[in-house]
């Protein structure tokens, strides 16, 4: 179990796909789709500050705005093994 519990699907339009999202804390964010897990995390690094978007251990992109960091995280999630 998280650390709140709250899990939540995206939107009623991706139901179909089944995303779950889970608030581990207010700096972290994972999206579970299909057996696939994508992890967001606020990262402060002064003006570079912003959401890292991990596969795994892998770094695949920083984002500025939560938002377009959960889109990545999404698409991810939603690609075939």
């Amino acid at each position: 179990m998280q650390a709140d519990g709250m899990s939540f699907p995206l939107s009623e339009a991706d139901m179909s796909l089944n995303p779950t999202w889970t608030k581990e804390d207010s700096l972290t964010y994972t999206v579970e789709l299909d057996g696939r897990r994508v992890d967001l995390r606020y990262e402060a690094s002064g003006f570079q500050s912003g959401w890292a978007v991990y596969a795994g251990d892998e770094l695949v992109e920083r984002c500025s705005e939560l938002m377009q960091a959960r889109g990545l995280a999404l698409a991810i999630a939603s690609k075939g093994p």
